[in-house]
């Protein structure tokens, strides 16, 4: 439990100070329309919370047991929010980096970095997020 602790105090910390990197983006004025940096801020809550969320109820996680059958609709919605939620995010991501090359205030800060990671780890998550739903249907189809 220590160990996970740790790495929450790790994570919160990145995404904290990342927050404030954004604001501070907002106020240079280097970025256009095209980069949505309250979006982008708000992913960065969107992740605090989830992340205390699950550390919060890990253990009551860990101790519960799969009951009952769930329905197919609540999943494919849930999936459908958070594949809309990533793939804005690596949007977003992607135009901050072409935009960044032009903003010398924030170009040399290790924030920068961890955003390019969100971005990637958003857009590996969306393509996950397409080939699961392609799958999905493709056996729903070949069932029908």
């Amino acid at each position: 439990m220590i160990l996970i602790l740790i790495i929450y105090a790790i994570l919160l910390y990145l995404y904290i100070h990342t927050f404030y990197y954004l604001k501070k983006a907002e106020n240079t004025r280097c970025f256009t329309p095209k980069v949505d940096l309250k979006y982008m801020q708000f992913f960065q809550l969107l992740e605090i919370v989830a992340l205390t969320i699950s550390v919060l109820f890990l253990p009551y996680f860990l101790k519960t047991k799969k009951r009952g059958k769930m329905g197919l609709l609540e999943p494919l919605l849930i999936t459908l929010v958070v594949l809309g939620i990533n793939m804005y995010m690596a949007f977003n991501v992607y135009n901050f980096y072409f935009e960044l090359k032009q903003c010398f205030e924030l170009k040399n800060q290790w924030n920068n970095w961890w955003i390019y990671w969100e971005g990637i780890a958003a857009t590996i998550a969306s393509v996950r997020g397409i080939l699961s739903l392609s799958i999905l249907t493709l056996i729903i189809l070949k069932l029908k």
